[in-house]
């Protein structure tokens, strides 16, 4: 027998609903306030709770919340006026199931009870067929147990107490600043980590950015400005994208780690380079050197020392402990208790080919903690779907065509580039074979300023 309690300060609806249920075999239970309420939440334990957001002497969101914070079990369904949007939204933060407006609607109750019931039935079902978190993860740490991560730990610890440049090789999403970090960790933990992004920077600004400038250099520089190099001190600068820098840059940089001096924009003195050089990438540099888009020299002078972090469909082995490392995170930071990853999914995610690497997982197992009610992680299995990849129509097994503009044909085809490359401009410019310059104009015509800059900002775990 299902027990149902009624926490709600109108009389007469209470009765409708108590006696409603009743005639259905539950165990009714009722409370006009929250005082009262807790107090047979406690006692009876009830499967159900229909909870009232306006409560005499408190309202239903902080009941809900002190249930949750006591562990009192049981799918609350908030009931509330259309005026109390805000207060619902509170209550679904805290944990209710779901809600409904008055005046109450019983056809409407019921569909929403057996919609609970059956993703309660569901949830059930995936924490008996789920993997269980017992680890407790470092924060910023490297995490695999396959033999290519071996590797790079290995790399790591043989490169760190030499200060000789290094060049981290990756797709997108990889983590290769996660790699530079460590490196720095290694050695120089008191040292400054400053990181600057070849790619996100004007290719007019990157110089100054790098190198700073003396006041007066160019118009603008109403003031002296120290460089990225500068502030690194005898710590690491970490240069992301490597390949997106200007050539004539490269020539610049190449002398820097030549001579070990540098001077700003605009200026004559020579200052010293301190720190060490990290370059990182997703381009193939041995090729842009033979398409004469990266200094061979440069290239020569960076990889010394270069380790390669492989894409995470070559290594399925390491899928578990990097679940495990983000929930950990992500259950402090969401203030979330998801415990338990259905083995359904781990196998989906070792199956999955992952264009967007460990940080796509990350934004994946994100997206589903926050749609995690409870210690099972749920998740929607379309969000395991390539961004490349065409609908496909689902009686014929074609694709679908349905006619449309070049405009808007181009437009998606620009917005999946943007998705697969996590908002890397170089990387989509390669692609679509355009320039930087063409492809911001078409960003900003096509209304995609809003998704490039979310993807160049957030995607990173």
């Amino acid at each position: 027998m299902q027990t149902i309690l009624i926490i709600d300060d109108d009389p007469s609806l209470a009765r409708t609903l108590e006696l409603y249920f009743a005639g259905k075999g539950s165990l009714v239970l009722t409370a006009g306030n929250a005082r009262d309420g807790l107090a047979l939440w406690e006692a009876e334990r009830p499967d159900m709770i229909l909870l009232d957001v306006q409560l005499p002497d408190l309202e239903g969101p902080q009941v809900l919340k002190e249930a949750k914070a006591r562990n009192y079990a049981g799918d609350v369904i908030m009931i509330t006026a259309f005026q109390d949007t805000e207060a619902t939204l509170e209550a679904i933060r805290h944990g209710a199931v779901d809600y409904l407006y008055k005046p109450l609607d019983l056809d409407a109750l019921d569909l929403l009870i057996e919609k609970v019931a059956r993703r309660k039935e569901e949830r059930q079902e995936l924490a008996r067929l789920s993997h269980v978190i017992t680890e407790v993860q470092k924060p910023n740490q490297i995490v695999g147990r396959s033999p290519a991560i071996l590797e790079v730990v290995k790399a790591i610890a043989r490169v760190a107490q030499s200060p000789t440049p290094v060049l981290i090789q990756g797709e997108t999403g990889t983590g290769k600043e996660l790699i530079a970090q460590t490196i720095h960790e290694q050695s120089a933990p008191r040292e400054p980590f400053v990181a600057i992004n070849c790619a996100a920077m004007v290719p007019t600004l990157l110089e100054s950015e790098l190198f700073g400038h003396e006041k007066g250099a160019f118009t603008g520089a109403v003031t002296r400005k120290m460089g990225k190099i500068q502030l690194a001190g005898a710590g690491t600068l970490f240069l992301d994208e490597i390949g997106e820098m200007p050539l004539d840059l490269q020539a610049k940089l190449l002398r820097v780690l030549e001579t070990r001096e540098y001077q700003r924009v605009g200026g004559l003195e020579s200052l010293p380079l301190k720190a060490r050089i990290v370059a990182a990438t997703n381009r193939d540099l041995e090729r842009m050197v033979r398409e004469n888009r990266f200094r061979e020299d440069l290239y020569f002078r960076l990889k010394v020392f270069v380790i390669h972090i492989p894409p995470l469909r070559e290594r399925p082995e390491d899928i578990v402990p990097l679940c495990e490392y983000f929930l950990t995170r992500l259950n402090a930071e969401l203030n979330k208790k998801v415990t338990r990853i259905p083995r359904r999914y781990l196998e989906l995610f070792q199956a999955y080919p992952w264009p967007g690497n460990v940080r796509e997982l990350y934004n994946i197992l994100r997206r589903a903690v926050i749609h995690s009610p409870d210690e099972v992680l749920l998740l929607d299995e379309g969000w395991l779907q390539p961004p490349s990849a065409p609908p496909r129509d689902q009686d014929s097994g074609t694709d679908p065509w349905v006619p449309e503009s070049l405009e808007e044909v181009e437009r998606r085809h620009i917005e999946r580039v943007l998705r697969y490359t996590g908002g890397n401009y170089g990387r989509a410019c390669e692609i679509l074979g355009i320039s930087r310059p063409t492809l911001r104009k078409k960003i900003h015509d096509y209304g995609l300023s809003s998704l490039a800059e979310e993807l160049r900002t957030t995607l990173s775990p």
